[in-house]
Protein backbone atom coordinates (compact mmCIF):
# COMPACT_ATOMS: atom_id res chain seq x y z
CA UNK A 1 0.00 0.00 0.00
CA UNK A 2 1.04 3.56 -0.87
CA UNK A 3 1.95 5.83 2.43
CA UNK A 4 2.06 9.42 2.19
CA UNK A 5 3.97 11.81 4.89
CA UNK A 6 0.87 14.22 6.44
CA UNK A 7 2.12 16.49 9.19
CA UNK A 8 5.26 14.11 9.81
CA UNK A 9 3.00 11.30 9.95
CA UNK A 10 2.42 8.44 7.40
CA UNK A 11 -0.68 7.67 6.27
CA UNK A 12 -2.06 5.31 3.58
CA UNK A 13 -2.75 6.65 0.28
CA UNK A 14 -6.74 4.99 -0.98
CA UNK A 15 -7.71 4.57 -4.62
CA UNK A 16 -11.20 5.52 -5.14
CA UNK A 17 -13.24 5.11 -8.16
CA UNK A 18 -14.82 8.53 -9.85
CA UNK A 19 -17.89 8.42 -11.92
CA UNK A 20 -19.04 11.78 -13.64
CA UNK A 21 -22.34 12.25 -15.15
CA UNK A 22 -23.37 15.48 -17.32
CA UNK A 23 -26.78 15.97 -17.96
CA UNK A 24 -29.45 19.19 -19.25
CA UNK A 25 -31.57 20.15 -16.01
CA UNK A 26 -34.56 20.88 -17.89
CA UNK A 27 -35.09 18.10 -20.22
CA UNK A 28 -32.72 15.22 -18.18
CA UNK A 29 -31.03 14.25 -21.32
CA UNK A 30 -27.50 12.70 -20.78
CA UNK A 31 -24.22 13.71 -22.68
CA UNK A 32 -21.41 11.19 -22.86
CA UNK A 33 -18.65 14.05 -22.02
CA UNK A 34 -17.62 17.80 -23.28
CA UNK A 35 -17.43 17.95 -26.35
CA UNK A 36 -20.66 16.10 -27.10
CA UNK A 37 -22.96 19.23 -25.24
CA UNK A 38 -20.91 22.00 -26.19
CA UNK A 39 -21.12 20.66 -29.98
CA UNK A 40 -24.88 21.24 -29.19
CA UNK A 41 -24.40 24.95 -28.22
CA UNK A 42 -26.66 24.41 -25.24
CA UNK A 43 -26.55 26.77 -22.54
CA UNK A 44 -23.65 26.10 -19.59
CA UNK A 45 -26.05 27.69 -16.90
CA UNK A 46 -28.41 24.67 -18.02
CA UNK A 47 -25.79 21.66 -17.85
CA UNK A 48 -25.89 19.58 -14.27
CA UNK A 49 -22.31 17.55 -13.36
CA UNK A 50 -23.04 15.06 -10.70
CA UNK A 51 -19.83 13.42 -9.45
CA UNK A 52 -19.75 9.65 -7.31
CA UNK A 53 -16.69 9.24 -5.75
CA UNK A 54 -16.94 5.31 -4.67
CA UNK A 55 -14.12 4.64 -1.83
CA UNK A 56 -13.21 0.78 -0.27
CA UNK A 57 -14.72 0.04 2.75
CA UNK A 58 -12.78 1.24 5.93
CA UNK A 59 -12.47 -0.52 9.39
CA UNK A 60 -13.77 1.98 11.88
CA UNK A 61 -13.63 -0.23 14.43
CA UNK A 62 -10.14 -1.45 14.36
CA UNK A 63 -8.51 -3.03 17.40
CA UNK A 64 -5.72 -0.86 19.10
CA UNK A 65 -2.59 -2.03 20.72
Amino acid sequence: MNMVKVNGKDVPLIKAKVTSTIKHKETGVVYKDEEEWKGLKVDPANIQRDVLVTLPKLDLFAKTK
